[in-house]
């Protein structure tokens, strides 16, 4: 099943173009910032004084922002991609063909989220680390273990955002998985943002959390947030197996 699903998104070319996208999301942010100064300057509508005051942001500043494209274009585009992960199988009738085989309900929606994180994980090493060179490369060394640790915990947040596309993909159809899931995305993060004393719990954490790593700031203990992410994670997958059994879908193994 898992083959299957890798065999899927290359003749979709999704295991090339989602890649691709996220590399030039990213990397505009290094160039961008480093050659700012030179582009106000050929548009020739800033004055040269103050262009010379314009200062040039830092490794750890252009880093952020680019976990900042991760929280917005990249969860928007994975959640587009995945919204008909389960759904549009459902309704085209593919999910009750493999389902009369062996293959159990656990089993077909395991492949597809394994499926969709192998994609993310590509798509997020790729632009991550080609953002990271850039930035080194024009602006200075990034903090390897900042880096890593907020490049780690976005990894996390996106893992959530296609849990939750993976359970509302096998409830609903396909365009209002992605109008859900997004809205509550976006809905946890403008919580947290606002009250975050009250969203303690929430996933949307991580991004506090991530920005704090990669500025060098200090950073709270991340095991709570990290172990509720996982747990809401494996909640989606359990929710989305219960569903697919409960939608009179057959199922030869009996689970």
């Amino acid at each position: 099943m898992y083959r299957k699903e890798l065999l899927g998104m290359a003749r979709s070319y999704q295991l090339l173009w989602i890649p691709i996208v996220f590399m030039l999301l990213v990397v505009m942010q290094p160039v961008t910032s480093f050659y700012m100064p030179e582009i106000l300057a050929a548009s020739g509508s800033v004055p040269a004084e103050l262009i010379a005051g314009i200062p040039i942001p830092g490794p750890a500043e252009v880093m952020g922002s680019v976990l900042g494209q991760y929280s917005t274009f990249g969860v928007l585009i994975l959640v587009i991609a995945g919204m008909q992960v389960v759904a549009g199988e459902r309704y085209g009738g593919t999910a009750a063909l493999v389902l009369v085989r062996p293959v159990s309900s656990a089993s077909f929606i395991s492949a597809k989220w394994a499926g969709q994180m192998t994609l993310m994980l590509v798509s997020f090493a790729a632009s991550y680390a080609a953002a990271w060179y850039y930035t080194a490369l024009l602006l200075g060394p990034v903090p390897w273990r900042g880096g890593l640790i907020a490049g780690g915990l976005y990894i996390l947040w996106l893992a959530f955002a296609l849990s939750l596309t993976l359970l509302f993909s096998t409830v609903l159809r396909g365009s209002a998985a992605a109008v859900i899931s997004l809205l509550l995305i976006a809905g946890l993060s403008l919580g947290h943002s606002l009250a975050s004393a009250w969203f303690a719990w929430s996933p949307a954490r991580l991004l506090m959390l991530a920005n704090a790593a990669i500025s060098g700031s200090q950073v709270d203990s991340v095991y709570y947030s990290v172990i509720m992410t996982v747990l809401l994670c494996l909640v989606c997958i359990g929710i989305s197996i219960w569903s697919l059994r409960r939608q009179g879908i057959p199922d030869l193994r009996g689970e």
